[in-house]
């Protein structure tokens, strides 16, 4: 019951830096970007190595994973977020 709703936001949040609103906007916006353009894109690029309904299925798969792995390489690169708040 909004799980995943919530665990997405979770991710905007750690993305963006806690604490931070212009974070939480540029996060969102990122992880908006990488689903979408993972949804459109990737399905195209497995189908090239896969068959069509392999790469029909695990398209979106990997999309929705992608924002999970966007999360880990900033936390690598900024643990902080990448808008940290002040104080």
């Amino acid at each position: 019951m909004g799980e995943s709703i919530l665990i997405l936001a979770f991710v905007v949040v750690v993305i963006g830096g806690i604490g931070s609103i212009r974070g939480a906007l540029v996060g969102a916006l990122l992880v908006g970007l990488v689903d979408t353009v993972g949804r459109t894109a990737l399905p195209a690029l497995f189908g090239a190595f896969f068959s069509p309904t392999v790469a029909s299925s695990l398209g979106p798969t990997a999309a929705s994973m992608s924002s999970y792995v966007l999360m880990a390489a900033v936390l690598f690169w900024k643990p902080r977020g990448l808008f940290p708040a002040r104080g």
